[in-house]
């Protein structure tokens, strides 16, 4: 009986030895937290605002046990309490135990590590950035409090010597910790640093732009693009989006230049091109402002359609249909032939109007916001029309009774009310038309100046392109 017991137990050692070997990683956690007996997940970010669940543990006495067979890939984690309380360490894929302990009232400044180097690094550097932060709110109060110019000016200078200091302890911390995840991720949270002197135009006077073209020249220099553990951090979406959004001037040309170069720089790590192609792309592709269509084409054409060796045939072929759709109605293009006919069976050659500006209006009789921006498309015609500029309705049904009873209850008689009777056009694929209404605005040589232009905003539209051609 004893060496069954024996033998019981040396197996169960032996299962447990077993099951320990084949962990490739275990974290535990202490919180003083009221999750007992919940499940409690963890997981880690992936672009800015999302995270994505990898592991969940049930909170017992406040203890948590994260554990797997598979390795984590190295990102910023979250322990998830709830959907708005979670708390970040980093994960560098190298350290497969580790031990936090924390008081969930002030996590950062408690937390305390075992077995991770890399998040004492980094929790000693943010724990340094909110002792700083407080003294810059107080600084920031005696200057707003303080009406004694000297002791405001004596605030101010010492405001300035606090961001001095925090630079220079983000920078020696990089230094310090170089070759550590925990230093790309500080690193990334600095921006690059400025010209001290600024170079003289041709007439002698200092180069005021030189700033900007400095900063927007080494704005990714603190970002590793290499690594792929960045996409699991905040930093590379965040990074890119402000890019975009502060720093590329918004018309075609420039975004594709700008495109490329981020582009560039991604392609040194497959996971991390892949995923600022699809931002970039996401970004573009439908955007709200007027004339940036050819983005998307030039992303499509030069990178999906060249290089994207993830996609299947399918989704390639995808890519290839878009393309083909949009390419002939970019904006600045000639507007593709469209002869249609009217109520009567009569043609008309939407080329052969020869109006200041021509407004294009595909609609469906059936279409619910048709019906509500009829009187608005109407109103709009009427206050323009002695100022040279045509409306062209298009009905894209293949019935004509159901037009005319459009332009009965609706009142658009006076515009060109017409339909493709012969059936020539497939105006989803020939005109990009996936919802209606879809509105076109061409210039007087019928180049296509603007499109899917919210009725509302056909007026201001069209004053912009006025005061642009003043300009010129």
């Amino acid at each position: 009986m004893k060496k069954l017991i024996l033998s019981l137990l040396t197996f169960i050692v032996a299962l447990q030895f077993a099951t320990a070997q084949n962990e490739k990683y275990n974290i535990k956690v202490k919180l003083n937290t009221n999750n007992e007996g919940k499940y409690v997940y963890l997981a880690h970010y992936y672009g800015y605002d999302q995270y994505i669940k990898v592991d969940s543990a049930i909170s017992q006495n406040g203890f948590l046990n994260f554990k797997g067979t598979e390795s984590l890939k190295g990102g910023i984690y979250l322990i998830v309490l709830s959907p708005s309380k979670f708390y970040d360490i980093i994960v560098s894929g190298n350290e497969p135990n580790i031990e936090v302990e924390a008081d969930t009232s002030d996590f950062v400044n408690t937390v305390k590590f075992k077995g991770s180097n890399e998040n004492e690094v980094l929790f000693g550097y943010r724990q340094f950035l909110n002792k700083k932060s407080n003294e810059a709110q107080q600084l920031s109060k005696n200057i707003q409090s303080s009406k004694d110019a000297k002791v405001v000016e004596s605030n101010k200078a010492k405001l300035g010597d606090l961001q001095k200091e925090v630079m220079s302890f983000m920078s020696s911390a990089v230094l310090k910790s170089k070759g550590t995840f925990a230093s790309k991720i500080i690193n990334a949270n600095l921006d690059p640093e400025s010209p001290k002197v600024l170079p003289l135009k041709s007439d002698g006077k200092p180069d005021s732009t030189y700033f900007f073209t400095h900063y927007k020249a080494h704005y990714f220099d603190n970002i590793d693009f290499t690594d792929e553990r960045m996409l699991r951090t905040p930093f590379i979406h965040s990074k890119i989006e402000r890019y975009f959004k502060d720093l590329v001037y918004q018309v075609t040309d420039s975004v594709k230049k700008d495109a490329d170069h981020v582009l560039k720089l991604a392609k040194k790590n497959p996971e991390v091109y892949r995923y600022v192609l699809y931002k970039i792309t996401n970004k573009y592709e439908n955007i709200d402002i007027v004339g940036l269509d050819g983005v998307f084409i030039h992303l499509a054409e030069n990178y999906y359609l060249k290089d994207a060796t993830w996609l299947d045939s399918s989704q390639i072929a995808k890519f290839r249909e878009r393309v083909g759709i949009l390419k002939p109605i970019q904006t600045g293009n000639v507007f593709p032939s469209l002869i249609l006919q009217d109520s009567l069976g009569k043609d008309y050659n939407v080329a052969a109007n020869k109006a200041k500006y021509t407004v294009v209006n595909f609609y469906s009789p059936d279409c619910g916001h048709c019906k509500d921006s009829a009187p608005k498309l109407v109103k709009f015609s009427d206050d323009n029309i002695s100022k040279g500029i045509e409306v062209i309705n298009v009905s894209i049904d293949y019935e004509v009774d159901k037009m005319k009873k459009f332009i009965t209850t609706y009142k658009t008689g006076k515009m060109k009310n017409l339909w493709d009777s012969k059936a020539r056009y497939a105006f989803r694929n020939r005109y990009d038309v996936y919802s209606t209404p879809t509105t076109y605005v061409l210039d007087s040589q019928n180049r296509i100046l603007g499109k899917r232009i919210p009725i509302e905003e056909l007026e201001k539209f069209i004053e912009f392109q006025e005061s642009k051609n003043k300009k010129k």
